[in-house]
């Protein structure tokens, strides 16, 4: 009804994983959504579920709200037997930090045994913390109500009718001469036309030799270390997620800007006249990086005597002849006022000085009170007490290992000494045995022989 364009522009940033990436847009209405999606899939036999993993961002640009969306995943029954048809379901989680308001959504299946009263059938609440504000109940695709808590008062929140039906949007394509070769329209064009013609043979053969081209051209920016860069979007590291490069957050100025166009994938707005960036010491409108610095004691006194010195400069060139009678007024009053801001400065550089004359006495007092805590008593440091106080300061574990050490050595050499006079005594005993066996032997010997 105003004029107003809505623009949609997407593209998959990755294949493994498959992530892609859309950005909506309509400043002149005061929206724009941006979502990063990861497509999954789930096949129960005679079902299958297409899972959107993702969070969508909606910001209000007039309020200045943003608002985070997770979305349902779609359903798909009766794949091998009974009625195809198709669902939304799952749990949706709509919230704003800015206000606290968060809204949650039950997308729920139509039962095995139910009637058309189950059909796509979505149930919520909409909570400010932890009280529930309303409650939600209706058909996604026909009547929804939301009834308040407090009064009891249900009111019809969302009801598609014919004459809002009739209202929907335009769309409208770019056309096919004038895509990008890398654009899903044209890249799939082929496939597409296979799959209206009913021809599975041939869209499966499209399809493959479309995957296999893609294939050589990754293998051949692997083999030339160049890495795929997202031609409109661009992630965030911190937080991981997907922005669009070109986008426009400014609330809609209906005195300056003209409309919203898109020229080579960007999306612009055309003005009036070109509105100089105004800077401020706001936080939006100030470089992160420049926060970030803190500046020194040193470094704040650098800068204010060269200010110091550059005012002195102005004032030595710009003083005026106080005998002039045609001088003006205002000069000496300028003159008073350069000098009495020399005199600040001056004072307050001798209050740094002194701030850290006093900083670094300090941090030696606190030097001597840690030497003194940690210093060792008089007596064991001067040795009064002899050998005791040496014998004090000795680690523990050391004298218990050298003990141990004697009393191994003294059993050592106790066990060697004792073994020295069994061997001197036992075997010389043994010996003359020995003889007197071989003396009565060689006698018995001889007297055999006899």
């Amino acid at each position: 009804e105003n004029g107003s364009r809505t623009f949609y522009i997407a593209e998959q940033v990755s294949h493994h994983p498959p992530v892609s990436v859309f950005y909506v847009t309509n400043r002149q209405d005061g929206f724009c959504i941006s979502c990063s999606i990861l497509a999954k899939s789930k096949f129960y036999g005679n079902s299958t579920s297409a899972i959107l993993e993702g969070v969508a961002t909606l910001t209000l640009l007039p309020r200045g709200e943003c608002y985070t969306l997770t979305v349902p995943y779609a359903h798909c029954k009766g794949i091998l037997m009974g009625t195809l048809s198709m669902e939304l379901g799952g749990k949706v989680s709509i919230e704003c930090e800015n206000t606290g308001y968060k809204t949650e959504l039950e997308f729920k299946l139509k039962p095995f045994l139910g009637g058309n009263e189950y059909t796509n059938l979505v149930v919520g609440k909409l909570k400010l913390g932890k009280e529930t504000m309303a409650s939600i109940n209706g058909h996604w695709d026909s009547e929804i109500r939301i009834k308040d808590s407090r009064t009891n008062e249900e009111t019809v929140l969302f009801n598609p009718t014919l004459d809002i039906r009739g209202r929907r949007l335009k769309r409208f394509t770019v056309p096919m001469e004038s895509q990008g070769m890398n654009e899903s329209e044209r890249l799939w064009q082929h496939v597409s036309a296979a799959i209206h013609r009913d021809d599975q043979v041939g869209a499966t053969e499209e399809k493959t030799a479309l995957e296999e081209a893609q294939r050589i051209s990754a293998k051949e920016r692997k083999a030339t270390c160049t890495e795929w860069v997202p031609l409109l979007f661009q992630q965030d590291f911190v937080t991981g997620q997907w922005h669009y490069k070109f986008a426009d957050l400014r609330p809609w100025d209906p005195r300056n800007d003209l409309r919203q166009y898109e020229s080579n994938y960007r999306i612009q707005t055309k003005t009036r006249h070109q509105a100089p960036m105004v800077r401020t010491a706001s936080v939006v409108s100030t470089d992160p990086l420049n926060i970030l610095q803190v500046d020194s004691r040193g470094s704040l006194r650098k800068n204010r005597s060269a200010a110091i010195k550059s005012r002195k400069i102005s004032s030595n060139t710009s003083t005026p002849d106080l005998n002039d009678p045609n001088s003006d007024s205002s000069h000496s009053n300028d003159h008073d006022t350069v000098l009495s801001s020399t005199r600040i400065m001056q004072t307050l550089d001798d209050i740094n000085k002194k701030l850290e004359e006093h900083s670094k006495k300090l941090v030696k007092l606190q030097l001597d009170m840690d030497k003194i805590h940690w210093a060792p008593p008089r007596k064991q440091q001067f040795g009064v007490d002899g050998p005791l106080a040496i014998f004090s300061s000795l680690n523990i574990k050391t004298v218990v290992f050298v003990v141990i050490g004697l009393l191994l050595q003294m059993l050592v050499t106790w066990f060697l000494i004792k073994r020295s006079l069994a061997t001197a005594i036992t075997p010389g005993s043994s010996r003359d045995a020995d003889g007197a066996g071989d003396v009565g032997g060689g006698g018995g010997e001889g007297a055999t022989s006899n």
